[in-house]
Protein backbone atom coordinates (compact mmCIF):
# COMPACT_ATOMS: atom_id res chain seq x y z
CA UNK A 1 0.00 0.00 0.00
CA UNK A 2 3.00 2.45 0.66
CA UNK A 3 4.14 1.52 -2.54
CA UNK A 4 1.10 2.74 -4.08
CA UNK A 5 0.46 5.58 -2.50
CA UNK A 6 3.81 7.07 -3.23
CA UNK A 7 3.23 6.23 -6.84
CA UNK A 8 0.28 8.67 -6.70
CA UNK A 9 1.88 11.14 -4.82
CA UNK A 10 4.74 11.47 -7.42
CA UNK A 11 2.19 11.38 -10.06
CA UNK A 12 0.38 13.86 -8.57
CA UNK A 13 3.39 16.34 -8.30
CA UNK A 14 4.86 15.81 -11.84
CA UNK A 15 1.02 16.93 -12.60
CA UNK A 16 0.86 20.32 -10.39
CA UNK A 17 4.77 20.60 -11.56
CA UNK A 18 3.17 20.33 -15.47
CA UNK A 19 0.11 22.82 -14.97
CA UNK A 20 2.52 25.17 -13.10
CA UNK A 21 5.08 25.07 -16.08
CA UNK A 22 2.23 25.76 -18.34
CA UNK A 23 1.24 28.42 -16.57
CA UNK A 24 4.59 30.28 -16.18
CA UNK A 25 4.17 29.74 -20.04
CA UNK A 26 1.41 31.14 -20.46
CA UNK A 27 2.54 34.28 -18.71
CA UNK A 28 5.75 34.37 -20.08
CA UNK A 29 3.51 34.72 -23.39
CA UNK A 30 1.91 37.02 -21.93
CA UNK A 31 4.81 39.30 -21.75
CA UNK A 32 6.46 38.92 -24.67
CA UNK A 33 3.24 40.02 -26.37
CA UNK A 34 3.14 43.52 -24.12
CA UNK A 35 5.64 45.99 -25.85
CA UNK A 36 6.44 49.68 -24.70
CA UNK A 37 6.69 51.93 -27.53
CA UNK A 38 8.81 55.36 -26.97
CA UNK A 39 7.34 58.38 -28.48
CA UNK A 40 8.65 61.84 -28.87
CA UNK A 41 6.63 64.26 -26.33
CA UNK A 42 5.74 66.64 -29.29
CA UNK A 43 2.66 68.23 -31.23
CA UNK A 44 4.01 66.28 -34.65
CA UNK A 45 0.57 65.91 -36.62
CA UNK A 46 -0.46 64.68 -39.00
CA UNK A 47 2.54 62.18 -38.10
CA UNK A 48 2.73 62.22 -34.12
CA UNK A 49 0.87 64.06 -31.21
CA UNK A 50 2.01 63.11 -27.93
CA UNK A 51 2.06 66.36 -25.69
CA UNK A 52 -2.12 66.53 -25.07
CA UNK A 53 -2.16 66.28 -21.39
CA UNK A 54 -5.00 63.78 -20.41
CA UNK A 55 -5.30 62.61 -24.33
CA UNK A 56 -3.61 59.53 -25.83
CA UNK A 57 -1.37 59.72 -28.53
CA UNK A 58 -2.40 60.24 -32.29
CA UNK A 59 -1.66 60.95 -35.14
CA UNK A 60 -1.13 58.68 -38.44
CA UNK A 61 1.84 57.10 -36.75
CA UNK A 62 -0.28 55.94 -33.75
CA UNK A 63 -2.97 54.42 -36.06
CA UNK A 64 -0.08 52.32 -37.85
CA UNK A 65 1.41 50.86 -35.05
CA UNK A 66 -1.89 50.16 -33.54
CA UNK A 67 -3.13 48.81 -36.33
CA UNK A 68 0.25 46.19 -36.71
CA UNK A 69 -0.37 45.49 -32.96
CA UNK A 70 -3.88 44.40 -33.65
CA UNK A 71 -3.42 42.15 -36.63
CA UNK A 72 -0.67 40.37 -34.56
CA UNK A 73 -2.43 40.45 -31.50
CA UNK A 74 -0.52 42.34 -29.44
CA UNK A 75 -0.58 44.43 -26.76
CA UNK A 76 1.38 47.80 -27.15
CA UNK A 77 1.93 51.07 -24.25
CA UNK A 78 3.14 54.05 -25.55
CA UNK A 79 5.54 56.00 -23.12
CA UNK A 80 6.08 59.79 -24.14
CA UNK A 81 9.70 61.17 -23.55
CA UNK A 82 11.72 64.37 -24.34
CA UNK A 83 13.78 63.66 -28.20
CA UNK A 84 17.03 63.46 -26.19
CA UNK A 85 16.23 61.18 -23.50
CA UNK A 86 13.79 59.11 -25.88
CA UNK A 87 17.03 57.43 -27.36
CA UNK A 88 18.49 56.99 -24.07
CA UNK A 89 15.76 55.44 -22.59
CA UNK A 90 15.75 52.99 -26.04
CA UNK A 91 20.01 52.22 -25.80
CA UNK A 92 19.12 51.92 -21.59
CA UNK A 93 16.43 49.08 -22.32
CA UNK A 94 13.81 50.82 -21.03
CA UNK A 95 11.27 50.86 -24.06
CA UNK A 96 11.42 48.10 -26.36
CA UNK A 97 10.79 50.61 -29.59
CA UNK A 98 11.58 53.72 -30.63
CA UNK A 99 9.11 55.57 -32.79
CA UNK A 100 10.40 57.82 -34.81
CA UNK A 101 13.71 56.95 -35.57
CA UNK A 102 16.19 56.87 -37.99
CA UNK A 103 19.86 55.35 -38.78
CA UNK A 104 21.33 59.07 -39.58
CA UNK A 105 19.79 60.58 -36.04
CA UNK A 106 22.14 61.06 -33.42
CA UNK A 107 24.54 58.37 -35.09
CA UNK A 108 27.10 58.47 -32.24
CA UNK A 109 25.49 57.89 -29.40
CA UNK A 110 24.33 54.20 -31.34
CA UNK A 111 27.51 53.75 -32.24
CA UNK A 112 28.10 51.01 -29.17
CA UNK A 113 24.50 49.41 -29.25
CA UNK A 114 23.20 47.28 -32.04
CA UNK A 115 20.13 48.91 -33.00
CA UNK A 116 17.38 47.72 -35.85
CA UNK A 117 15.50 49.62 -37.73
CA UNK A 118 12.20 48.82 -39.53
CA UNK A 119 11.50 49.74 -43.18
CA UNK A 120 10.10 53.66 -43.99
CA UNK A 121 6.51 53.85 -42.52
CA UNK A 122 6.49 57.38 -44.04
CA UNK A 123 8.50 59.70 -46.27
CA UNK A 124 8.83 62.97 -45.08
CA UNK A 125 10.40 66.44 -45.91
CA UNK A 126 12.60 68.74 -43.75
CA UNK A 127 13.20 72.37 -44.56
CA UNK A 128 13.52 75.98 -43.68
CA UNK A 129 10.38 77.76 -42.92
CA UNK A 130 9.94 81.40 -42.56
CA UNK A 131 7.91 84.36 -41.82
CA UNK A 132 7.17 86.30 -45.32
CA UNK A 133 9.94 88.40 -45.69
CA UNK A 134 12.31 85.84 -45.50
CA UNK A 135 10.66 83.51 -47.69
CA UNK A 136 13.54 84.14 -50.83
CA UNK A 137 15.91 84.54 -48.19
CA UNK A 138 19.70 83.80 -50.35
CA UNK A 139 21.73 80.84 -48.43
CA UNK A 140 24.78 83.71 -48.02
CA UNK A 141 22.10 85.51 -46.61
CA UNK A 142 20.79 83.34 -43.93
CA UNK A 143 22.77 83.52 -40.43
CA UNK A 144 20.45 82.60 -37.85
CA UNK A 145 18.58 78.74 -37.40
CA UNK A 146 16.08 77.29 -35.13
CA UNK A 147 15.44 73.35 -34.60
CA UNK A 148 14.02 71.45 -31.65
CA UNK A 149 16.57 70.54 -29.14
CA UNK A 150 17.54 66.58 -30.01
CA UNK A 151 16.75 67.15 -34.29
CA UNK A 152 19.72 67.65 -36.82
CA UNK A 153 19.48 70.30 -39.67
CA UNK A 154 22.11 67.66 -41.59
CA UNK A 155 21.41 70.47 -44.62
CA UNK A 156 23.19 72.90 -42.33
CA UNK A 157 25.65 71.02 -40.26
CA UNK A 158 28.67 72.03 -41.92
CA UNK A 159 27.75 75.82 -41.66
CA UNK A 160 26.91 75.40 -38.35
CA UNK A 161 29.94 73.71 -36.57
CA UNK A 162 31.97 76.14 -39.27
CA UNK A 163 29.79 79.27 -37.45
CA UNK A 164 28.66 80.62 -40.63
CA UNK A 165 25.25 80.10 -39.08
CA UNK A 166 23.87 80.54 -35.84
CA UNK A 167 22.22 77.75 -33.62
CA UNK A 168 18.95 78.51 -32.06
CA UNK A 169 17.19 74.86 -30.16
CA UNK A 170 14.16 75.37 -29.00
CA UNK A 171 12.32 72.34 -26.08
CA UNK A 172 8.72 72.80 -28.42
CA UNK A 173 7.07 73.76 -31.45
CA UNK A 174 5.65 76.54 -29.83
CA UNK A 175 9.00 77.95 -28.38
CA UNK A 176 10.53 77.11 -31.68
CA UNK A 177 8.18 79.38 -33.57
CA UNK A 178 7.52 81.84 -31.45
CA UNK A 179 11.30 82.91 -31.78
CA UNK A 180 10.65 82.94 -35.56
CA UNK A 181 7.90 85.40 -34.82
CA UNK A 182 9.92 87.58 -32.13
CA UNK A 183 12.69 87.98 -35.13
CA UNK A 184 15.52 85.80 -32.94
CA UNK A 185 16.14 83.40 -35.82
CA UNK A 186 15.41 83.85 -39.65
CA UNK A 187 14.09 80.70 -40.29
CA UNK A 188 13.02 77.24 -38.52
CA UNK A 189 14.00 73.50 -39.81
CA UNK A 190 11.52 71.63 -39.55
CA UNK A 191 9.43 69.06 -41.05
CA UNK A 192 7.17 71.92 -43.86
CA UNK A 193 3.71 69.54 -42.63
CA UNK A 194 3.95 70.23 -39.30
CA UNK A 195 5.64 73.27 -39.34
CA UNK A 196 2.77 74.98 -41.28
CA UNK A 197 0.35 72.70 -39.86
CA UNK A 198 1.11 73.87 -36.44
CA UNK A 199 1.14 77.44 -36.84
CA UNK A 200 -1.92 77.87 -38.51
CA UNK A 201 -3.46 75.81 -35.60
CA UNK A 202 -2.00 77.73 -32.86
CA UNK A 203 -1.12 80.86 -33.88
CA UNK A 204 -4.63 82.98 -35.03
CA UNK A 205 -3.94 81.37 -38.80
CA UNK A 206 -0.18 82.29 -38.82
CA UNK A 207 1.29 81.72 -42.63
CA UNK A 208 4.70 80.15 -42.76
CA UNK A 209 6.60 80.20 -45.81
CA UNK A 210 8.73 77.13 -47.39
CA UNK A 211 11.69 78.90 -48.62
CA UNK A 212 12.66 76.35 -51.53
CA UNK A 213 15.90 78.19 -52.48
CA UNK A 214 17.77 76.99 -49.55
CA UNK A 215 18.67 73.26 -48.92
CA UNK A 216 16.10 70.74 -47.73
CA UNK A 217 16.00 67.14 -46.40
CA UNK A 218 13.94 64.16 -47.69
CA UNK A 219 13.92 61.57 -45.18
CA UNK A 220 11.67 58.56 -43.47
CA UNK A 221 10.28 58.04 -40.08
CA UNK A 222 11.49 54.13 -39.29
CA UNK A 223 10.76 52.21 -36.21
CA UNK A 224 14.07 51.03 -34.36
CA UNK A 225 14.66 48.20 -31.57
CA UNK A 226 17.34 46.76 -29.74
CA UNK A 227 15.51 44.39 -28.04
CA UNK A 228 13.07 42.91 -30.79
CA UNK A 229 15.18 42.30 -34.98
CA UNK A 230 12.05 39.65 -35.21
CA UNK A 231 9.15 42.06 -34.32
CA UNK A 232 10.06 44.61 -36.87
CA UNK A 233 10.70 41.60 -39.88
CA UNK A 234 7.13 41.00 -38.71
CA UNK A 235 6.50 45.07 -39.01
CA UNK A 236 7.35 44.57 -42.15
CA UNK A 237 5.44 42.03 -43.43
CA UNK A 238 2.97 43.87 -42.16
CA UNK A 239 3.35 47.20 -43.89
CA UNK A 240 3.68 44.86 -47.31
CA UNK A 241 0.75 43.22 -47.00
CA UNK A 242 -1.92 45.94 -45.76
CA UNK A 243 -0.74 48.32 -47.98
CA UNK A 244 -4.53 49.61 -48.71
CA UNK A 245 -4.96 49.91 -45.28
CA UNK A 246 -2.09 51.93 -44.83
CA UNK A 247 -3.05 54.07 -47.70
CA UNK A 248 -6.21 54.94 -46.17
CA UNK A 249 -4.43 55.44 -42.97
CA UNK A 250 -2.06 58.28 -45.24
CA UNK A 251 -4.96 59.55 -46.99
CA UNK A 252 -6.97 59.94 -43.70
CA UNK A 253 -4.06 62.37 -42.77
CA UNK A 254 -3.20 63.88 -46.29
CA UNK A 255 0.37 62.12 -46.78
CA UNK A 256 -0.31 60.30 -49.38
CA UNK A 257 0.88 62.76 -51.79
CA UNK A 258 4.16 63.44 -50.52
Amino acid sequence: MMFFYQGRKNVFTNIIILVLLWCFSRVSDAQQKHFIVGLENLDYLPYYQTNKENQKPSGYSIELIELFAKKYNYSVQFEVYPVRRLLSNLLAGKVDFKYPDSPMWMSEMKLSHGLYYSNSTVEIIDGILTVEKYQELLLDEFKQLGTIRGFRAWPYMNAIQQREIGLMEASSMEQLIRQLVKGRVQGIYININVGIDFAAKNFDGLKLFWNKGLPFGRDNFFLSSIKHPEILEQFNVFMNENQTEILQLKQKYKLDKL
